[in-house]
């Protein structure tokens, strides 16, 4: 009965959209990403699209799906975005409201759960986003979104796995440097207001490389063990952070980060890495020191545009030590609401992530295997809520310490364009995961059925 309704309000929600405007939407594999230096519109996260903005435009989104594992279970949502474009000014507002299905193997989601009984879980994802460009040289931002760091399909700095959050970020563009300033408010933790503030500097050599620094910072609204209150300072957006953090001698989070892309006709390299502690004589002698908090990413993509079709490539490595991004409690742990602000894998893991598409002008397909190890357990730094300090030693820490688990997934999706209605997709597909710990693991396949615009990155199944 609890499916019969989920069709039933996604197809009837589905359905009044299509009234609301006629859209064509050409689906991408692109992340969207704060960052973009698309100077026709400079302060817009990119979307899966091609279609130039225009003065406005309503964007519907729809999501429907169907899953047997080893039962029915299911999800509808739906919404839309409103853009309003001008000069000087940018305006975005929406969202989609929808319902999940829990048991017995419900849908992951990135919104907000408003209510829960014992079958279904309500959510919403509000998008709100408000920007000026007084000049070509800065622009600034104001919402309540997700925003993403990188040319990866995952980020180790900034991802766009987790919940949506109150954010405002100032730009600037000078010739072919770009710096962005970035404040969050991510939730409330123990009656403490926790804060994240992160810098971005991106540089274009040539047509070729592209180089990238990234620092970031948690923090909360007080300090029961050093009694430190707020620190405005980190307000400032020409502040460098470690220093000042530093020389306050206090214990916030701060990470610190690297990245480069290198681009050609055959497609781009790119890499990252992540620091959130290091101590370098450890390192230097191998002595796999616990705060020696380290992550790297290699990864490899590729794009070709034909007359007909568009094929899309990618393989990618992540890799991330035992207890980064983790520290004295979740009040400064680089998470929001119980999520990882980055990897949604969290620390204490290897994976490698390939993926292939094929689209044509009305049918595509898409390919895609994930295969890795993860060591869990409170104490052994796969958790990146649990505090550190229950870590059983300082020195001997090695990546997959704890319960090592292998992890496998692979999906197999047939895709039809509906460009009828805003190139909406109909799609079915096959999903596997394998779980094991030791020689002992599980295999589970999923067949899937689903109705989407596919204008995001799709980290649901």
């Amino acid at each position: 009965m609890c499916i019969k309704r989920i069709l039933l309000l996604g197809f009837l929600l589905f359905f009044i959209n299509a009234w609301t405007q006629r859209l064509a939407l050409l689906g991408q594999m692109n992340l969207f990403d704060t960052i973009q230096l698309n100077q026709s519109t400079p302060i817009l996260p990119k979307l899966n699209t091609k279609q130039s903005i225009p003065k406005a435009r309503i964007i519907p989104i729809i999501d429907l799906g169907l899953r047997y594992n080893p039962s029915v279970s299911g999800k509808a949502s739906t919404g839309f975005l409103w853009d309003l474009q001008r000069s000087k000014w940018f305006m975005r507002v929406g969202g989609g409201v929808g319902i999940n299905t829990v048991l017995p193997a419900g849908f992951v989601q990135n919104g907000i759960s408003l209510a829960q009984n014992n079958t279904l879980t309500f959510n919403v994802r509000p998008i709100i986003r408000l920007g000026i460009t007084p000049s070509n040289y800065i622009s600034a931002q104001l919402g309540f979104d997700q925003n993403f760091y990188g040319d990866g399909y995952r980020s180790l700095f900034l991802s766009d796995a987790g919940h949506p959050y109150p954010f405002t970020s100032l730009r600037f563009n000078i010739g072919p440097v770009t710096y962005q300033a970035m404040g969050m408010y991510l939730n409330s933790v123990g009656g403490q207001h926790k804060y994240g503030m992160n810098h971005y500097l991106h540089l274009r050599l040539g047509k070729h490389i592209r180089l990238a620094l990234f620092e970031a910072v948690i923090f909360n609204s007080g300090d029961a063990l050093s009694n430190r209150s707020f620190d405005p300072s980190y307000l400032n957006p020409f502040m460098i952070i470690r220093p000042s953090e530093y020389s306050t001698g206090s214990g916030d989070n701060v990470l610190l980060g690297g990245e480069i892309s290198v681009y050609s006709k055959k497609g781009t390299w790119y890499g990252q890495l992540i620091v959130d502690d290091l101590l370098m004589k450890a390192l230097l002698q191998r002595e796999q020191y616990w705060g020696n908090k380290l992550g790297g990413q290699v990864g490899w993509k590729y794009l070709t545009q034909k007359k007909n079709h568009t094929i899309h490539l990618r393989t990618e490595f992540n890799m991330v030590r035992p207890y980064t991004y983790s520290h004295i409690g979740n009040q400064l742990s680089y998470t929001v609401n119980q999520q990882v602000l980055a990897h949604p894998k969290g620390a204490n893991f290897w994976e490698i992530f390939s993926r292939i598409d094929f689209i044509s002008k009305r049918w595509g397909a898409m390919a895609e295997l994930a295969v890795g190890q993860k060591g869990i357990g409170a104490p052994y730094g796969g958790d990146v809520l649990a505090p550190y300090t229950l870590r059983p030693g300082d020195y001997n820490v090695s990546l997959l310490q704890g319960v090592k688990t292998k992890q496998l997934n692979v999906r197999i999706q047939g895709i039809r364009m509906l460009k009828q209605c805003y190139n909406t997709q109909l799609f079915v597909e096959l999903s596997g995961t394998y779980t094991g710990e030791g020689a002992n693991g599980r295999f589970h396949c999923s067949p899937i059925l689903g109705l989407r615009s596919a204008i995001w990155n799709d980290y649901r199944f």
